[in-house]
């Protein structure tokens, strides 16, 4: 795959989820509604065998943190079953950013930026008769078995009752490099303290369209919103370049520190339209994969933030 074929398909991405998503102008194509926070992370004492990177030598680091549902619609209700999402971006004490993005399944449904590419094609109604193919979906699940998991775990999951008691899942590998020179690759998971807590697809309907967002607020309101980022090590047999590919559960994790979500960002609209977040944007101490999809995401977020910043 060349770097121009790789371009043309990241672009294709962008183009194909706007279309999926419909005209939603000044919004992301994906996670489009979603709650902007502050907060405050603290590493833990073992968090500095695992990298230098500066936020995890145990200084208090604030935090700017974003909640979202999967839609690329902004006013969907907070109730349809899909992925949330949570990123976050730390600022660090030289002036600048490092960021994690978390979804609320684990792994991703395409390995290449084509095969993602082509699954969302496979969503797009028929030109002629401007409804959904029904046999084009299914036609790429049963050539492509990794998502067809991917969608199964999705569907099986019950849709979260809050953004501060689900746990999110880091996608990529990153390889961490601690002081004395020595690297392990590893993957991020976000465990909310006050534990999971899900609903029934009926029951979460019922609720109001808005009630991950009011559900925060109170929470707020009685203190912050805890969670423990956990490090899960990969043995020298997993693979670091596959997204698609789940470590086993008995991997060694380690946990790097503590989040406090302490409040909702009183200027959200703007945060939303000036704010990137983006899983390459690193620091020393953390490094890439060879994961493509990891490596395309950052040529996607730029396309996007163009168009949205636009009006488009």
């Amino acid at each position: 795959m060349s770097e121009s074929t790789s371009r043309t398909a990241i672009a294709q991405i962008v183009d194909t989820m706007r279309a999926l998503a419909g005209s939603h102008p000044g919004f992301r194509p994906v996670h489009a509604k979603a709650v902007v926070c502050h907060g405050n992370f603290r590493a833990t004492p073992q968090a500095r065998s695992v990298s230098r990177a500066p936020h995890l030598q145990g200084e208090a680091i604030p935090t700017v943190i974003r909640f979202s549902n999967a839609s690329g619609n902004p006013d969907a209700h907070d109730g349809v079953p899909d992925a949330r999402a949570m990123a976050v971006k730390f600022q660090l004490p030289d002036g600048k950013n490092a960021d994690i993005l978390a979804l609320s399944i684990e792994g991703f449904l395409a390995r290449t930026p084509e095969e993602f590419l082509a699954f969302l094609q496979a969503q797009l109604p028929d030109p002629a008769t401007k409804q959904p193919r029904p046999d084009a979906v299914p036609r790429f699940l049963e050539k492509h078995p990794a998502t067809a998991a991917f969608i199964q775990r999705l569907t099986q999951k019950p849709v979260p009752a809050s953004y501060g008691q689900c746990s999110y899942h880091g996608e990529h590998a990153f390889k961490f490099t601690a002081a004395d020179g020595t690297s392990r690759f590893g993957r991020y998971h976000w465990m909310p303290e006050a534990g999971e807590a899900l609903l029934s697809p009926d029951d979460a309907i019922k609720r109001s369209a808005n009630f991950l967002r009011e559900d925060l607020e109170s929470r707020l309101r009685n203190g912050p919103v805890g969670f423990r980022l956990l490090l899960q090590l990969a043995d020298e047999s997993d693979p670091t370049d596959d997204v698609t590919v789940l470590w086993p559960a008995d991997r060694p994790k380690v946990e790097l520190g503590r989040l406090e979500v302490t409040d909702i960002s009183p200027t959200g609209m703007a945060d939303e339209r000036r704010m990137v977040f983006d899983p390459t944007n690193l620091t020393d101490g953390i490094g890439l994969s060879a994961d493509p999809i990891l490596l395309a995401r950052s040529e996607a977020y730029s396309i996007s933030y163009d168009r949205r910043s636009k009006g488009e």
